[in-house]
C-alpha cells in the first residue's frame, strides 16, 4: 500500500529520504529508480533494517543509491524483507552517505559519467606502481570498447565503487579515455526498442543470467506474440512472468519478479 511519500531524487537524494522516513519512524519499503538500476531499503519505525540494489545488500547497496541524482522514489508501508542485513544506526548511516557523496564528487569531477570508456596508457611512465587486487580485476576487463558500468557489472561491483577504482587508475596515469568511445554493451547484441521499460528489463535481466538477456527477452516475445514497443501494462507484466520462469536461480528469479512489477507499478502511478 502506498503512503503518498513519492518523488524525484533530483529533487530529495536518498539519504535525505531515510533522515524523512526515520524521523517519522515509519515501516515498510523505499523503492528507488535510477534510470535501469533499482533499489529497495526497508525501515521498521524508523531503522532501516535491509538494503538491496542489483546484487549489492546492506550498507554497500545503500552506498550506491545514496549518491543517484536522477530517477524516482516512493515508499510503501507495511513491505518487509525476509532477511536483515544492516545493523547500524540511522546517524551512522547518513553519516556515511554523506562521505561517499564528498568521494563521488571528487570522482565525477575527473570522470565524466559511468558510461565512459577507458583504456591503457601507452605512454605509461616506468616507475613502481602498486595495485590492489580489485584494480587488477578491473583492469583485466579494459579493453577501450567497455564503458565503466559494463565492467561494473562484469565483476558484479557496484558503479560508484567501480568508478573510484577507475579514478585511482586514471590518477596512476595507468588509463586514459579512449580515443574511440563505442562501450561494449549486453543490448548490442541484440536490437531492443529504446524505452524506459526495456532499458529496466534489459538491466535486471543480465544481471539474472547474463549479456544473453536480450536475445532471450526477444525471443520470449515472440514466443509470445508481444509488441517490445506497447505500452500496455498488461503485455508488460505477462513478459516479465514469463522472463521470470527462465532465470534458473530461485532467489534471482523472485527478485526480479518483483523489481520489475514495482518499476510497472511506479509507471502506471
Amino acid at each position: 500500500m502506498s503512503d503518498d511519500i513519492k518523488g524525484g531524487l533530483d529533487e530529495t537524494r536518498c539519504p535525505e529520504i531515510i533522515k524523512i522516513l526515520s524521523l517519522g519512524k515509519r515501516s515498510g519499503r523505499l523503492f528507488l529508480n535510477n534510470g535501469a538500476d533499482t533499489g529497495n531499503i526497508f525501515f521498521r519505525e524508523g531503522e532501516v533494517i535491509h538494503a538491496q540494489c542489483g546484487p549489492l545488500q546492506g550498507m554497500k547497496a545503500i552506498h550506491e543509491m545514496a549518491v543517484w541524482t536522477s530517477g524516482e522514489y516512493r515508499f510503501d508501508v507495511d513491505d518487509f524483507p525476509d532477511v536483515v542485513t544492516v545493523d547500524r544506526t540511522v546517524d551512522e548511516i547518513l553519516n556515511e552517505a554523506a562521505e561517499r557523496i564528498r568521494q563521488m564528487d571528487r570522482v565525477t569531477s575527473l570522470i565524466p559519467s559511468s558510461s565512459a570508456v577507458y583504456e591503457l596508457d601507452p605512454e605509461i611512465r616506468e616507475k613502481e606502481i602498486s595495485l590492489k587486487s580489485i584494480q587488477w580485476k578491473v583492469l583485466a576487463y579494459i579493453n577501450g570498447k567497455r564503458s565503466i558500468s559494463d565492467i561494473a557489472q562484469k565483476i558484479g561491483l557496484g558503479v560508484s565503487d567501480t568508478m573510484k577504482v577507475f579514478y585511482t587508475l586514471i590518477k596512476t596515469g595507468l588509463l586514459k579515455e579512449a580515443d574511440v568511445i563505442e562501450a561494449e554493451s549486453p543490448s548490442g547484441m541484440a536490437k531492443l526498442p529504446d524505452t524506459s521499460f526495456m532499458k529496466a528489463l534489459t538491466g535486471d535481466l543480465v544481471r539474472a543470467i547474463g549479456p544473453i538477456a536480450p536475445i532471450v527477452i526477444i525471443e520470449t516475445a515472440d514466443e509470445m506474440g508481444l509488441d517490445l514497443l506497447s505500452d500496455d501494462s498488461n503485455q508488460k507484466a505477462a513478459l516479465i512472468e514469463s522472463l521470470s520462469s527462465k532465470i534458473p536461480d530461485e532467489n534471482m528469479s523472485l527478485q526480479f519478479l518483483d523489481t520489475m512489477t514495482d518499476w510497472i507499478n511506479a509507471e502506471a502511478e
